[in-house]
């Protein structure tokens, strides 16, 4: 498909954020804002809270920001339980949404010994996919049943064993979910930071997949889509890298330098929030059922968003519902069973 994103849907959306405080997210919540729509952010902390309007004041006044600025206090992705808190919030106010853009994301590669949960589960498997997972089956039924309506999965083309940052390192597999829950949880066998966040994402995109062959059988109208938005290296400590950088600030600062400056590969947060707010308003995603797109380097210093073919293991139908089926179960064994799909 030709992908326009030029002409847009009216403004005015309920769109609930994660991960909107910084990097790639905090330019498309600006973005978001300056179109008049109404934002919904959960936010971890007071401290981020105060960090974000005081970032937040630059760009508007506090009049607009108490019309279309709403803050969801501390709520902790790596916590099961702060999933509940979102639902709860959204039925005491009695708002539908019209987009979920689940962008809250973290990677840790570089540490030797895994980083866990509150329910004791590998902190990026945890934050990046099952918190999401949770996220999406607990509040689906009070998104709008709408030709605009979406969700978008903030995914990475690392997924991908093929792919230029696919096939550095350790690469993304899921060898079927093969003793999965003792490699995420417990024993933690054959930990690998950089495995972990490039499986993350590719369960992304399986859930995502799974996620838009179930609503299509309800008769949805809801678009769902996962997009890579390349190699983004934020300029603030809050940012994507905020804890891989501490485990080798001094190779992480020459890589940064490199990864800009010579090769020219970076995209800048300030690019890809753009990027972000168009696929979350573009006509060109209403009721498309599922979609996987790319911010794809064509020059240097130079990036087009395409649409691009998934992995091959990101594919396997069965594997996706496999996976939904394991998360569902996981989500269960800690006793959060709010499931509306």
């Amino acid at each position: 498909m030709e992908l326009d994103l030029n002409e847009l849907n009216s403004f005015g959306k309920n769109i609930l954020f994660t991960g909107a405080n910084s990097g790639i997210g905090f330019y498309s919540l600006i973005n978001l804002l300056k179109k008049e729509n109404y934002l919904f952010i959960p936010i971890r902390s007071e401290s981020r809270k105060k960090i974000l309007l005081e970032k937040l004041k630059s760009n508007f006044k506090n009049e607009f920001l108490s019309k279309y600025l709403n803050i969801i206090d501390n709520v902790d992705f790596s916590n099961l339980k702060n999933i509940n808190k979102v639902r709860e919030y959204f039925l005491k106010e009695e708002k539908l949404l019209d987009i979920v853009i689940l962008n809250a994301g973290m990677q840790y590669t570089g540490a030797l010994y895994p980083k866990v949960s509150k329910q004791g589960i590998e902190l990026t498997f945890a934050v990046n996919h099952l918190a999401h997972f949770y996220l999406i089956n607990n509040l689906f039924p009070l998104i709008n049943n709408s030709l605009e309506s979406r969700i978008i999965i903030t995914s990475s083309d690392v997924h991908n064993p093929k792919s230029s940052g696919g096939n550095v390192g350790e690469k993304a597999g899921l060898n079927n979910l093969e003793n999965f829950r003792d490699i995420i949880s417990g024993r933690f066998i054959n930990f690998s930071a950089d495995k972990a966040y490039k499986n993350s994402k590719l369960c992304n995109i399986l859930f995502a997949k799974h996620l838009s062959k179930k609503i299509s059988h309800k008769k949805s109208k809801i678009s769902v889509l996962t997009w890579a938005p390349g190699l983004v290296i934020p300029e603030d400590d809050l940012g994507f890298f905020r804890y891989s950088s501490k485990f080798n600030k001094f190779g992480y600062l020459i890589f940064s330098i490199i990864a800009k400056n010579i090769l020219g590969i970076t995209a800048s947060p300030e690019d890809t929030g753009n990027i972000l707010c168009e696929i979350a308003m573009a006509k060109s995603f209403n009721n498309i059922e599922y979609l996987h797109l790319s911010n794809q380097l064509i020059a240097y210093k130079k990036h087009k968003l395409k649409k691009v073919n998934v992995s091959e293991e990101a594919n396997n139908s069965e594997l996706a519902e496999k996976l939904w089926t394991f998360s569902s179960e996981l989500c269960r064994s800690f006793s959060f069973d709010a499931f509306y799909l």
